[in-house]
């Protein structure tokens, strides 16, 4: 989630139906209720980051035009795609749809990162000194991000080019499905690190119970 002084809060991505019940916890520890996000940026359109959007009545939705094509050309070729559930978000007068390479979206600086989908897109932000970069599925963990080698990708060649992108811009990378990495430059030696460790929290609503693995 992204705050900014005097605007809603944003959320980048709403993860899968599997973690609806911690991204609801979390909220509601940050002490933002679901119908006060303001806005919602979808990276792209797989059930893993875009199902929950139904969850926020009053957000405005941003994806890339690209996207969309790809939702209506190739939903059922891209079995990620829950392209049963993009009518309603199509038709709910809420989606405003990005255009191009880069741009402005509600104050924040966006760039598109094809490949995994056509339409991918990354968030870059200045935070703490430091380059961060919000990039969803462009790279999904630490081993895309060192050898620019994809798994489950559209395009392979876009893919490597949107990452080459990211690496060089970055100092910090929030991936798809892995930990903070941080690109430390030296030279012309460039080396990602971890930032923290990974863990996956197990949360039981019935039974208001909680657990942590470390993996």
């Amino acid at each position: 989630m992204i705050r900014q002084e005097g605007k809603s809060p944003i959320l980048f991505d709403t993860v899968g139906f599997n973690e609806r019940g911690a991204l609801l916890t979390r909220l509601q520890e940050l002490g933002v209720n679901r119908e006060d996000i303001g806005t919602v940026l979808l990276s792209h359109f797989h059930f893993d980051h875009a199902v929950n959007y139904p969850l926020f009545p009053n957000a405005t939705f941003y994806l890339h035009e690209e996207e969309v094509t790809h939702i209506e050309n190739n939903g059922e070729a891209d079995l990620a795609v829950p392209a049963e559930m993009y009518p309603a978000l199509r038709d709910s007068g809420r989606l405003s749809l990005l255009s191009g390479k880069s741009g402005v979206v509600e104050g924040l600086n966006w760039i598109h990162t094809p490949g995994h989908t056509p339409g991918l897109y990354s968030i870059l932000l200045d935070y703490q000194g430091k380059k961060w970069a919000l990039v969803s599925d462009t790279v999904k963990n630490i081993s895309e991000l060192i050898t620019g080698e994809v798994a489950m990708t559209w395009d392979d060649a876009r893919s490597r080019e949107s990452i080459n992108a990211v690496k060089q811009w970055a100092d910090i990378v929030v991936p798809g499905h892995d930990r903070l990495l941080e690109i430390r430059r030296t030279g012309q030696q460039v080396e990602v690190m971890p930032l923290n460790e990974s863990v996956i929290d197990i949360i039981v609503p019935w039974k208001d119970e909680k657990f942590s693995i470390k993996i």
